[in-house]
């Protein structure tokens, strides 16, 4: 069966609308990325202008590497909006880890850190772990720096998005650009900037009409893929692989934030994620050898 057109734009003489994907032909797709809040957080004003439909037109040119980066973060995702929402933070924010490393576990990680940022919030750099590596750990150091800026900002987030891209200074630098200032006069910020805010809001576009797009949605209200254990500092990994009936390759999977085949030796335990279909189910209780 054929897949529903795309989602369009209407140009119009003050600026660009979307066309919903029920007008453009398709049936309207209720968004996987929605669960229901106590407190509900108001979404991030998503704009959709020239460059930004240029930047889903880019993603939708290979969309199979687009697949490619929401398959790596499904085990994450649910975990990290939960985190996001906690903050009092928009949930399409987890889309800016997507923006900024694809969601990569490499390197710095999915929020790309530096170490100076990411030991200020919080997040271990040593030998044995960077935690900046870890998906949700990450995202708790991102909420809380997002945080902040927006408050320093003035509750306003396309210039929350240039101060976390050019630190906090930023905001300052860049205070004639807050509001409706920021569409007439966004040229003036660094093309980086331009290029993250870019991705970013396409990024979150097409998540949110993932069925329109032929990307297969990922639902929050899955069970988790894992489980927290305790581990005992120093336990070779492969021994907790070994009692779980799992493999070091997918620990190292689950716990990207791990250097090493062992738990930091330093620590007198460390939560490990274990997958939740391995042989043995680990409550809490400490495992060590």
């Amino acid at each position: 069966m054929a897949a529903p057109p795309a989602p369009s734009l209407i140009g119009h003489d003050d600026g660009f609308e979307l066309e919903t994907p029920a007008e453009a032909g398709a049936q309207p797709v209720v968004s996987p990325y929605v669960l229901p809040l106590p407190q509900p957080v108001a979404p991030f004003p998503i704009l959709l202008n020239r460059a930004v439909r240029r930047y889903v037109s880019d993603f939708m040119t290979t969309p199979d590497h687009l697949q490619d980066t929401f398959d790596r973060s499904h085990p994450y995702l649910p975990d990290m909006v939960r985190v996001l929402r906690s903050y009092g933070l928009p949930d399409d924010l987890v889309y800016l880890a997507f923006a900024e490393s694809e969601f990569s576990k490499q390197g710095r990680g999915p929020w790309q850190f530096n170490s100076d940022t990411a030991k200020r919030f919080g997040l271990r750099i040593d030998d044995y772990v960077d935690e900046r590596r870890d998906p949700v750990m990450s995202t708790k150091a991102a909420a809380e720096y997002l945080a902040t800026l927006h408050d320093e900002a003035g509750d306003d987030w396309p210039m929350t998005l240039v101060a976390w891209n050019n630190g906090d200074r930023a905001i300052n630098r860049y205070w004639s650009l807050r509001g409706h200032n920021m569409e007439r006069f966004g040229s003036r910020l660094p093309r980086r900037t331009r290029g993250l805010m870019g991705r970013f809001m396409a990024v979150a576009y097409i998540a949110h009409h993932a069925d329109s797009y032929g990307i297969t949605t990922i639902k929050l209200d899955d069970p988790p893929a894992y489980q927290m254990l305790p581990v005992t500092g120093g336990t070779p990994l492969s021994r907790v692989a070994l009692n779980h009936g799992t493999t070091l390759e997918r620990l190292h999977e689950l716990n990207p934030a791990l250097l090493r085949d062992v738990v930091p030796p330093d620590q007198r335990s460390y939560s490990v994620r274990v997958p939740v279909d391995s042989g043995t189910q680990a409550s809490a209780e400490h495992v060590g050898f």
